[in-house]
């Protein structure tokens, strides 16, 4: 069948005109979903939030993620980044890591899988293994920002006891906010810091304590490799070997505390002494001088002396998470 060649040029025009007025699909940032048990928070009613980095899993990722919530709460405003914090299907939510904001008092502004617990007063509590880990985070925050380790209960609550590392910062002067991952301890003392700790107490077994000790404090020893290296102690607090920091040698810690207030030498000789394990603290670290969180694994050496060595946690590639 012939049509009128105008009849086709109007066609045409209808076309054009109707594919020109569409409304484009929305562009707006994926949000994304959580399993949750323990309750949803109301949906949101605040700026369109932009989506947390990934899943995180280095210890480079994880301050990341939280500089990524507070960089966007510092442009939106404490009203809004509380109410995105505490939404449970947020997008600063990521599987089982999310963003949670207290404020210096140590009082919960924003949990979003435990809405029960914001108002409650985070210092008076405990983690399993008695660490009072909200003053912790208050002082790191305090001072800028830095990693702790504390046991916390994992969002669906199947596990009530969890190795959780974790970054904290500040916002501003009124509130600081932290996240992190659920770990173990594989993940925080390598093969290789362990297989040091286990060629040094073969040594110190086979050839005693005084040849031992000395090979321990010679930096071009077989015992330092860099960040690496074997410290000791007597089971009185006294120092056997120390590399990095000689003039420690002999002195007597056994009442020393780490800048958050943590008796770490106490730690070390009771973990030690019953049988082993990691310790975590906080320590000037001989190669950026900064004060960072310290993970050691500690052993008994024939019930009269330990020694351990550790691994800074520090913004890097270091893989942390479970």
């Amino acid at each position: 069948m012939n049509y009128p060649l105008s009849l086709i040029i109007l066609c045409i025009l209808l076309v054009i005109f109707t594919g020109c007025t569409q409304t484009p699909p929305s562009q707006g940032p994926t949000v994304p979903t959580h399993d949750v048990t323990t309750g949803v928070s109301p949906a949101l009613t605040q700026p369109t939030v932009s989506p947390a980095p990934p899943y995180p899993a280095t210890s480079l990722e994880i301050k990341q993620y939280v500089d990524s919530a507070a960089a966007w709460a510092q442009e939106n405003g404490k009203d809004a980044a509380i109410a995105a914090f505490n939404n449970a299907t947020g997008p600063f939510v990521t599987g089982d890591v999310y963003v949670y904001a207290l404020d210096y008092s140590g009082t919960a502004l924003a949990l979003p899988f435990q809405p029960g617990l914001v108002g409650t007063d985070f210092r008076t509590l405990k983690d399993a293994s008695g660490k009072y880990y909200t003053d912790i985070e208050i002082a790191l925050a305090k001072a800028g920002g830095g990693y702790i380790l504390y046991h916390y209960p994992y969002p669906s609550g199947a596990q009530q006891s969890t190795l959780k590392i974790s970054y904290v910062r500040p916002v501003d002067d009124t509130y600081w906010i932290g996240a992190g991952v659920y770990t173990a301890e594989e993940h925080l003392v390598d093969l290789d810091l362990l297989q040091l700790v286990d060629d040094a107490k073969v040594y110190a077994q086979k050839d005693g304590r005084e040849k031992a000790v000395a090979e321990f404090n010679d930096l071009n020893g077989s015992f330092v490799k860099g960040e690496l290296y074997i410290f000791s102690y007597d089971y009185n607090g006294t120092v056997l070997s120390w590399p990095y920091q000689p003039i420690q040698v002999g002195a007597n810690r056994l009442d020393v505390t780490d800048p958050v207030g943590n008796h770490h030498v106490q730690d070390f000789l009771s973990v030690a002494k019953s049988g082993g394990g990691i310790v975590d603290y906080y320590s000037v670290n001989p190669f950026t001088n900064r004060t960072d969180l310290k993970i050691s694994y500690v052993t008994d050496i024939d019930g009269t002396w330990m020694i351990g060595a550790g691994n800074y946690i520090e913004p890097g590639p270091r893989v942390l998470r479970v």
